[in-house]
């Protein structure tokens, strides 16, 4: 295969070449079938995820993919290693860290009772499940807080007497989606965004552009769960607890198990999240290596450095994140450099450059439909390659909206994100009934479209 290469330089000084096909020469076209059914067999093991009755975890079936992309020599092992994004595997392995600081100390799930405690109506529990849930979502990886918050909402929808588990399931899983909107590590397609978009200051621009319609989107939200139109029917009813505690949460404060560590991972959380600030208020600190990769790999190390715990969150990491995102990499560069991805691509309007509301409009659609078919996190990276080429280089509107519109594809389908599915296993792992693609679909199409308008207003007119 033949072709021209990009190199983009992005905002953390980071520089990435992309190889883009421009003819083929003879046997390709045996090779572009070939990158095209280990493609459909990576997402059948991604979606049906069963073999003989054993579960296949989504890492195993990307790194599936990459092996067998790299053994047919789809894409040559040196060509498989440059597209691995070093800089986001850093960044979420300093996050993951923290985020298992946080998990282990019994941190996260202090924070969530403390914000569902103090309910009195049912209104203000299934806002606290919808606001708390989504807040937390835009400071963790949504993955974690659907892991941890399923259970707790389990808990509290039994002691309230409620019948349908997915009563708040469903509320829950659509928040945490939307709720991750809002800032670059809040879900893994944003960081892709944030890290491959050239954007100087993409925590500033995140929040600048996508806070208020992620918020708009969580009350939209939470008016439509409690509709009729919706799952409101479920809500009729229930009284919360009035005794003394007025709620039917257990105490906050037996949450935490491990104090030491709960402050050390509050502490550098926090001059995690200051320092982001600082870089961004200060460009040229950027230019010596204090990237929000860099930042976030470092605190990572200095909570491994400074907890007696090191071993032990070493050990309850999530590595099969970084594994599923090193396969995923590798994967998307062979679809690229075959020549596959740009014309699926092409089968869409392209975004026109200059053209905030055609741009932003023909990203969204995009994203959500093909979020749908590729999942979100690897079409990003396929769609990156795209707008790259397109010239959007450090665009901060028309990336913000590929990263809301990958977003909120999660809300449309089960399978448009990883956290949908992760609230089904933990449910269903728990003996609990959780919900179907049927039933997910019918409430999430009506809320993608609401939030979807929401996003693109605030996105193409503001």
């Amino acid at each position: 295969m033949t072709g021209a290469f990009l190199t983009v330089t992005t905002c953390c000084g980071h520089k990435y070449s992309f190889a883009f096909a421009k003819q083929a020469r003879g046997g390709s076209k045996l090779m572009i079938y070939v990158v095209i059914a280990i493609l459909v067999l990576t997402y059948l093991l991604l979606i049906f995820r069963k073999i003989r009755g054993k579960e296949i975890p989504i890492w195993v079936s990307m790194a599936v993919g990459a092996g067998l992309m790299i053994a047919t020599l789809s894409i040559s092992p040196f060509d498989a290693f440059v597209s691995i994004s070093f800089p986001v595997i850093g960044f979420l392995f300093g996050m993951l860290v923290l985020t298992a600081g946080f998990e282990k100390s019994g941190l996260i799930e202090y924070i969530a009772l403390q914000i569902l405690r103090r309910a009195r109506k049912t209104d203000q529990l299934l806002l606290g499940i919808i606001l708390g849930s989504g807040f937390l979502s835009a400071l963790f990886v949504n993955d974690t807080i659907a892991l941890l918050w399923t259970p707790i909402v389990i808990s509290i929808a039994s002691k309230i007497g409620l019948k349908q588990n997915r009563a708040l399931l469903l509320p829950l899983a659509y928040a945490i989606t939307i709720g991750s909107a809002m800032t670059p590590i809040g879900n893994p397609q944003n960081l892709l965004v944030a890290l491959n978009s050239g954007l100087r200051t993409p925590f500033s621009d995140f929040l600048s552009h996508l806070f208020l319609p992620t918020m708009v989107s969580l009350f939209a939200l939470f008016y439509l769960c409690k509709s009729r139109l919706c799952l409101g029917r479920f809500y009729e009813g229930i009284k919360l607890n009035d005794g003394q505690s007025g709620t039917p949460v257990q105490n906050p404060r037996n949450a935490i198990y491990d104090i030491g560590l709960a402050k050390l991972s509050a502490a550098l959380m926090i001059g995690l999240l200051a320092s982001f600030g600082i870089v961004e208020a200060f460009p040229y600190l950027q230019t010596l290596g204090l990237s929000l990769s860099n930042l976030a790999f470092a605190f990572g190390v200095i909570l491994l450095v400074l907890t007696p715990k090191r071993e032990y969150l070493l050990v309850s990491l999530s590595w099969g994140v970084l594994i599923f995102f090193a396969g995923m990499f590798v994967v998307m560069g062979a679809v690229w450099n075959s020549g596959i991805g740009k014309i699926l691509l092409d089968a869409f309007p392209a975004p026109i450059l200059g053209n905030g509301v055609q741009s932003t409009g023909a990203i969204m659609s995009v994203s959500i439909i093909l979020s749908q078919i590729l999942s979100n996190v690897p079409f990003v990276q396929l769609y990156s390659y795209h707008m790259l080429n397109l010239g959007f280089e450090g665009m901060a509107v028309p990336w913000l909206a590929l990263a809301a519109g990958a977003t909120l594809a999660g809300n449309l389908t089960i399978l448009g994100a990883v956290s949908n599915v992760i609230i089904m296993h933990a449910a269903e792992s728990r003996g609990h009934q959780s919900f179907g693609f049927v039933e997910f679909f019918k409430f999430g199409a009506l809320i993608t479209a609401v939030s979807a308008g929401i996003f693109y207003v605030f996105l193409a007119f503001f």
